[in-house]
């Protein structure tokens, strides 16, 4: 054996790699020893084979495939840089979409902070928000009363297809004098997208919409029947002569615990100059 190998001790140490990681590189193929001793079946690695780690721990950091990094060591270096171009891609768009993550983890933050200050609870206060884009479903004789899960199951799907979450749900109503609480339909359903990606629809009940950025006025009450949800009703109706949007209806739940009941609190919100 010649002398300038090095032990499989010396290598990990050298490249910061497990020695399991070493032994499994060898299984299956990948990083081989460059001399095994045939009584101790010790391994044994050349200085030379350490830039053969260093592609691999590249690709692998980046999350390429163990297959897809064996299949690499076998190109070109005109192939191997066409490789590397089209790894390159994969990262930019993980990347997009760590920022994106990042986008929404922001945004359910703001929606809870805008529950958390709701400055006070049936009664109407004023609010400024900026413009929202949002992600709905179109009714037809829909209201709170009769949301089947069916109903509920296809604007799930809807929104998961279109890679965001739901961080909270709403509807979208007329404002009218509504004399009983059930004359109140749903136009849409709705959820904010959470982030600025372009949104592909694929059915003729699905679309986008622009809550409008501006003043609003609001009314927040604890949800116990409709009765306490048309009295709210009321009384933004009342405060407000002209509005200038339709009524949008948000469901914020009060708590998250999968042994507690869970408590909604129903936000009302309608534009108005």
């Amino acid at each position: 054996m010649k002398k300038n190998y090095l032990t499989i001790s010396e290598i990990s140490r050298i490249v910061n790699l497990p020695i399991r990681t070493l032994h499994y590189y060898d299984q299956i193929d990948l990083f081989k020893p460059a001399y095994v001793d045939p009584l101790t079946h010790y391994r044994y690695y050349s200085e030379t084979q350490i830039y053969q780690l260093d592609l691999i721990k590249s690709l692998k950091y980046i999350g390429t495939p163990l297959e897809s990094i064996k299949y690499a060591q076998s190109l070109t270096p005109t192939q191997l840089l066409e490789f590397l171009s089209d790894q390159e891609q994969r990262v930019e768009q993980k990347v997009q979409r760590m920022l994106e993550v990042q986008q929404a983890l922001l945004k359910t933050k703001e929606l809870i902070t805008e529950k958390m200050n709701i400055p006070k609870y049936n009664e109407v206060y004023e609010t400024e928000m900026t413009s929202q884009r949002l992600i709905a479903l179109k009714t037809v004789d829909l209201n709170v009363d009769n949301i089947t899960g069916e109903t509920f199951s296809t604007f799930t799907k809807m929104v998961e297809r279109e890679g965001t979450i739901i961080s909270k749900y709403g509807a979208i109503y007329e404002m009218k004098d509504y004399e009983t609480f059930k004359q109140i339909f749903y136009d849409y359903l709705f959820t904010p997208l959470l982030t600025e990606r372009y949104v592909e629809l694929i059915h003729e009940d699905e679309q986008i919409l622009e809550m409008p950025g501006g003043k609003y006025a609001n009314i927040a009450f604890l949800f116990e029947n409709n009765e306490t949800y048309f009295k709210a009703y009321k009384k933004l109706c009342a405060a407000v002569q002209e509005p200038h949007s339709p009524v949008y209806e948000v469901f914020m739940p009060m708590n998250y615990s999968p042994t507690e009941p869970t408590e909604f609190v129903v936000e009302l919100k309608v534009k108005i100059k």
